[in-house]
């Protein structure tokens, strides 16, 4: 377990930045596969392409408006593409393709969506400073993706239109007409003028984020309360995934203590870490309300800020209290070769499991498609990165054993080293084992609830002066049995999701026209089957997240945790309160799935800055699968690295230190950032 403090990562983040020109991408997602009527990247002649047929003349005319008012009003140009599929791309590569040809410029924005594929991407120019990377993501977890889920097309670029003039607005009118005047003359005399002052104000921001950190050991409350908003929320997006990176690694480490030593003996770590998740759930929810759409006020922030940052300390002092004591009983230079031969009798074993873990993916793919399986679909691969890492520490370690007495303790770093990537490869493995067995379930209870919905729009249908939100649900239900049908072979999972869901708002409006006895019946099976779906969503994000964390930020932990809150919640409530149970399993369902969605643009983040530094990265044996998993990240943690290691030091202060995997996230060389995935 690591037990370390967090301002080690000060020293994570230097090593990483430089690192960060060597790295090379080590995986990428998987995009959908063509559908009979795919659209290869086009050059857009019109603002609203609607090739996929979703727009009615008068949607067309209502977001045509919307574009209008988006340009008089900001000056930002957007384009609308709706297509059947994304012929056999990734939305990334098609949308980065589209760009290309229709030459955009530094004022336009693209929303792409791929009807079939249930796929899109969302994009805008670094240039337009109105609109960060995580208002982008806000608009598409908060609008853009509600309204693809229920297929509301016309509503979903409308809605993306409108919400793209609101975030580029400015509190002051008076001061959006100076900054608009300032941008036109900036453009007669040229980009490059604006681009500087927009990466100037980056740069202040990052240096200011930069003097907290270095100042934080001496720091108090008053004072860090005295910091600029902005620098306070970018520094807790930096604290939290610090300490959750900290407090994942003292699980993992604290796991293979228990093994080694028992329960008892490792008992006062077990609590030291319960209560570190604890204060660590807690700044989780301070960031949930922070981020929905709630607004509070600039006070309301600084406060609940503070409290985030202050809480992340309090659970880092909480593991480092422990370090001397955690370090001292397991002390890996004693019996050091045994543990190497431990561990390479580990990798063979796990090794050994990748053939068929490998058909089973090529089965699942074969079967469902590139898209369904996303998430997974570069674990094969990945874990194969992990394996092959694991051998070199152990190869290391085992020349750092043959070393004269006081030179040997390199080989605590390769130990750990090892015992990270084999627990990351096994994690990677399991996840395709599991997701073959989550699917196989939602196929066998597909069958009795596509009955059951059958036969509740059968009976609503029968009701006289139905309500117009009895009309609506059994409207969403029918779609949803539609979907279930055409798509059961091919996407079990989500056609269950979407038909339990479905039907539990059926379900609701019908309430009334059930006795007691048949609702407790009827609600009982709605919270199992929206338990069944928010575990197997909350399971599916966090292993993504557990596994690819180097390069996962704060947006998809905040909202993993989320999920896993209500998850626990609505199973507390099954057998009291069964309506409250289910309320909370949808949400907790919800919330997993804008985790995955978080997660998943910052790995497409990640690649995508990767590729776009290619061509002036020079070959290196460096491990870039160390980096993307976090296991790199993790030797440092644990206070030691390869090839050497860090001293152990006290926190103190209200901080963490650098987050090192922000080196990979970001927008690509093209100068574009954005958000997509699976809706």
């Amino acid at each position: 377990m690591i037990f370390a403090s967090i301002q080690r990562l000060t020293r994570v983040r230097l090593l990483m930045v430089t690192l960060s020109a060597l790295a090379m991408v080590a995986a990428s997602l998987v995009a959908g596969t063509g559908s009979t009527r795919a659209q290869a990247p086009l050059r857009m002649a019109d603002q609203i392409v609607d090739t996929a047929g979703v727009f009615s003349s008068t949607d067309h005319d209502e977001i045509a408006d919307a574009i209008d008012r988006l340009y008089n009003d900001r000056r930002i140009q957007m384009w609308v593409v709706y297509v059947d599929s994304f012929d056999g791309l990734t939305a990334a590569d098609w949308a980065r393709q589209t760009e290309s040809l229709s030459e955009f410029g530094d004022r336009d924005v693209l929303l792409a969506v791929a009807t079939r594929d249930k796929s899109y991407r969302l994009t805008t120019p670094e240039a337009i400073d109105e609109l960060t990377q995580d208002e982008i993501n806000a608009i598409a977890t908060d609008t853009l993706v509600p309204d693809l889920k229920r297929s509301a097309w016309a509503a979903s670029a409308l809605d993306t239109v409108t919400a793209v003039d609101d975030a580029s607005a400015t509190d002051d009118s008076h001061t959006a007409a100076i900054i608009m005047g300032v941008i036109v003359v900036l453009l007669v005399l040229g980009g490059g003028a604006f681009a500087f002052l927009r990466r100037r104000r980056r740069t202040e921001q990052a240096e200011a984020v930069d003097d907290l950190r270095e100042s934080s050991d001496s720091l108090t409350v008053d004072q860090l309360s005295e910091q600029p908003l902005d620098v306070l929320h970018a520094w807790s997006r930096e604290v939290l995934t610090d300490t959750d990176n900290a407090v994942k690694t003292s699980a993992d480490e604290l796991q293979l203590a228990i093994d080694e030593f028992g329960d008892a003996d490792a008992a006062p770590f077990t609590a030291a870490l319960a209560a570190a998740q604890r204060v660590l759930a807690s700044s989780f929810a301070l960031r949930q309300r922070l981020d929905d759409k709630v607004a509070e006020t600039p006070d309301e922030q600084r406060s609940m800020l503070v409290q985030i940052i202050t809480a992340c300390s309090d659970a880092d002092a909480l593991l480092d209290e422990q370090v001397e004591k955690f370090d001292a009983m397991r002390n890996l230079l004693i019996n050091a070769e045994d543990r190497l031969d431990e561990l390479t009798r580990r990798r063979v074993e796990i090794s050994a499991r990748v053939p068929q873990t490998e058909a089973t993916l090529t089965e699942l793919t074969d079967r469902h498609g590139g898209a369904v399986i996303a998430s997974i679909s570069g674990n094969v691969e990945l874990a194969r990165q992990q394996l092959q890492f694991a051998e070199d520490s152990t190869d290391q370690g085992r020349e750092a054993v043959a070393l004269p007495a006081g030179r040997q303790g390199p080989v605590v770093a390769d130990i750990r080293s090892a015992e990270g990537a084999l627990e990351t490869a096994a994690k990677l493995l399991d996840a395709i084992d599991s997701a073959d067995d989550t699917i196989g379930r939602a196929r066998d209870g597909l069958a009795p609830l596509i009955a059951d919905v059958t036969a509740a729009v059968a009976e609503a249908q029968q009701l006289p002066d139905a309500p117009a939100d009895l009309v609506a649900a059994v409207e969403k239900a029918r779609v949803a049995l539609a979907t279930a049908e055409s798509e059961a072979e091919t996407d079990p999972l989500g056609s269950f999701a979407g038909l339990s869901d479905a039907d539990a708002d059926l379900a609701e409006k019908l309430g009334a026209a059930h006795d007691a006895a048949d609702k407790v019946a009827r609600t009982t099976q709605l919270v199992t089957n929206a338990l069944e779906t928010a575990e197997a969503k909350t399971q599916a994000a966090a292993d993504f997240i557990e596994t690819r964390r180097g390069a996962i930020g704060s947006v998809a932990r905040t909202r993993l945790s989320r999920a896993q809150q209500l998850g626990s919640e609505a199973v507390g409530l099954a057998d009291a309160d069964p309506e409250a149970a289910l309320e909370k399993a949808r949400r907790a369902s919800r919330s997993a799935d804008e985790a995955l969605m978080a997660a998943q643009n910052d790995v497409v983040a990640w690649t995508e800055q990767q590729r776009g530094e290619d061509a002036a990265r020079p070959a290196t044996g460096f491990d870039t699968g160390a980096v993307l998993t976090g296991i790199l990240v993790d030797s440092v943690l644990r206070g030691s690295s390869r090839g050497g290691s860090w001293e152990r030091a006290g926190m103190g202060g209200y901080s963490a230190g650098g987050r090192s995997p922000g080196s990979y996230g970001g927008s690509s060389s093209s100068g574009r950032i954005g958000t997509g995935g699976r809706f």
